[in-house]
This record gives structure tokens, C-alpha cells and sequence, in this order.
């Protein structure tokens, strides 16, 4: 459903509490009825947040439209218009985290969109998301449980069984803190060069899918939801690349930007621990004094 629809069906909701009928007879009082959307608001919130996605301010436009589409109940009248509407919120955040949003901006547009899907599924059992709040989700789900799994410490050692009297005693080397701080800033660069190769590999798998789907020969249908066989597998390996370039998009400035903080800590911390010792030296006919630099 475009923009323009949304625009029509709200403005003909907005005609009917114009009508009304008088009546000569008594003045009944009736209960006072369940609270009503708020069309107005809404009508100013969704072209609120249009201008602002025209401007490229995608992520104040989801915002802006995440706040506008609540004015509508989820209820039969109103299921197009929240449809439309969720799925240009997703469009929105999407855009914002292509454009460099971290991940703070792909938990809070899952937020969005699992709040969505929770009234929809209550209002609506067993029929499916639009597909563009589906996919949406499905990729910002997983691009938040992997870093969740990257942040999650290693499982430790077990712990060592206490050596004898005679056996000697492994202490980490003095002198060195800055070490483990070195080493887990080099594993998140890795990590964070290696989620920039997800990317690329998974936006070239799209790439190549879209070519194979809109290859003659393959005789493929317009809409995707009706393919079968090849066509079939070749929409579900695209959609496959599309969710992995999403991830990688996500994790790589993430661990990229950690591994580079945690690298800097250490070396600082490094230099910090050089310095230079003066100790005294005795000898038979010497006294002295001796210049260490620790390291």
C-alpha cells in the first residue's frame, strides 16, 4: 500500500464523525463509549514523519511514525493503515543502520517492531506480518544476538589442581597488565575485518541472486511468494544474503570500534609501565649505583 492510500483512507476516516442526525424525541443517556482513535493526530504525525524521511532523516521519521501509528487501535478498520505504516517504520530504520546507526538503533527498531507484532498477533491469530516488518525483524533479531554472543565472556578454565610442595608454582609475568588488554583489542579488530567480509560476501550473494532471479532462461515469477523449484531456492539464498550482509553491517563498526579502544588502552597502559629503577650495587672495593629500565 503506498504513502498516498494511507493519506486517502485516513482523510475518509476523518469525514464520518461530520455526519450527524437530530432528534425530536427524549434525551437518553447512554454510556460513554470506548475511547476513539485520534485521526487527527495521527494524520499530522504520519505527514510529520513523511517530510521527514523525504529529508533523509530516517531514524527521527520511525520515531515520529512509531509514535503516530499508536493513535489507531489494531482493529479491522484500522489493519491496512497500521500495516502500511509498520512496514515504512522498518523501511526507516533499516535505512538508519545502512547509513551507520549502531546497534543501540537496530535493538530499539526491534523493540518497535516485536511490539507491533505482539498486538498483531493477539488481534490477528495465525496470520502472517507484512513482509517487510517479517524480514526487518528477523535481521535486526539476529544482528542483536550476535553481538550479545561476541560480548559474552569465553567459558573459563577449569580451575587447576593445587601443585605439590616440590612442584613450581606458573605466576603470570610481572610487570605486564596491559596484555590481556592488547590481545582482546587484536581478536575484535579480527573480528570486526572479518564481519566487513560478511558484508561484502552477503551483498555480493544478493547481487548474484537478483541476476539469476531476473535471468530469462530461469522463466522465474514476478511476485516471489508464487515461485517454486529453482526460482524458490534462489529467492530463499538471496534472502539468506541479504540477512547475513545486514549482520555484518552491524557487527563490523562495532567490533571494529572496541578492538581499537581496547588496543589503545593497552599500549597506553604499556608505556605507562616502562620506566626506570635506580638500585644501589655493593661490591668488595665498589660502591655504586645501577640504572634498570623495566619494561
Amino acid at each position: 500500500m503506498g504513502r498516498s492510500r494511507v493519506r486517502g483512507r485516513i482523510q475518509a476516516l476523518l469525514a464520518w464523525p461530520l455526519c450527524a442526525s437530530l432528534s425530536l424525541g427524549p434525551v437518553v443517556v447512554r454510556a460513554a463509549p470506548a475511547p476513539a482513535d485520534d485521526l487527527v493526530k495521527f494524520d499530522i504525525g504520519f505527514r510529520e514523519g513523511q517530510e521527514q524521511f523525504n529529508r533523509g532523516e530516517y531514524l527521527t521519521a520511525a520515531r515520529t511514525w512509531a509514535v503516530a501509528v499508536e493513535r489507531l487501535r489494531e482493529s479491522p478498520d484500522n489493519k491496512d493503515n497500521r500495516a502500511a505504516v509498520y512496514s515504512y517504520i522498518a523501511d526507516a530504520y533499516r535505512k538508519s543502520v545502512n547509513n551507520g546507526a549502531g546497534i543501540d538503533i537496530v535493538r530499539e527498531g526491534l523493540a518497535a517492531l516485536d511490539g507491533y507484532a505482539a498486538q498483531f498477533g493477539e488481534a490477528y491469530p495465525g496470520e502472517a506480518l507484512p513482509p517487510q516488518v517479517a524480514e526487518t525483524r528477523d535481521q535486526f533479531r539476529a544482528a542483536s544476538e550476535a553481538i550479545d554472543a561476541a560480548a559474552q565472556p569465553k567459558d573459563p578454565a577449569p580451575p587447576a589442581t593445587p601443585p605439590g610442595p616440590s612442584a613450581p608454582v606458573d605466576a603470570p609475568p610481572p610487570g605486564k597488565p596491559w596484555r590481556p588488554l592488547a590481545i582482546g583489542g587484536g581478536v575484535s579488530l579480527g573480528l570486526g575485518l572479518a564481519s566487513l567480509g560478511l558484508f561484502a560476501g552477503g551483498l555480493v550473494r544478493v547481487g548474484e541472486a537478483e541476476r539469476q532471479y531476473n535471468d530469462s532462461a530461469n522463466a522465474c515469477p514476478l511476485d516471489p511468494k508464487a515461485a517454486t523449484g529453482a526460482c524458490a531456492e534462489i529467492d530463499a539464498d538471496g534472502k539468506s544474503a541479504n540477512a547475513m550482509a545486514a549482520v555484518g553491517l552491524v557487527l563490523a563498526p562495532a567490533l571494529l570500534g572496541a578492538g581499537a579502544a581496547l588496543l589503545a588502552i593497552g599500549l597506553k597502559r604499556r608505556a605507562a609501565a616502562k620506566r626506570v629503577v635506580v638500585a644501589p650495587t655493593f661490591g668488595p672495593r665498589s660502591a655504586g649505583l645501577t640504572w634498570v629500565l623495566r619494561f
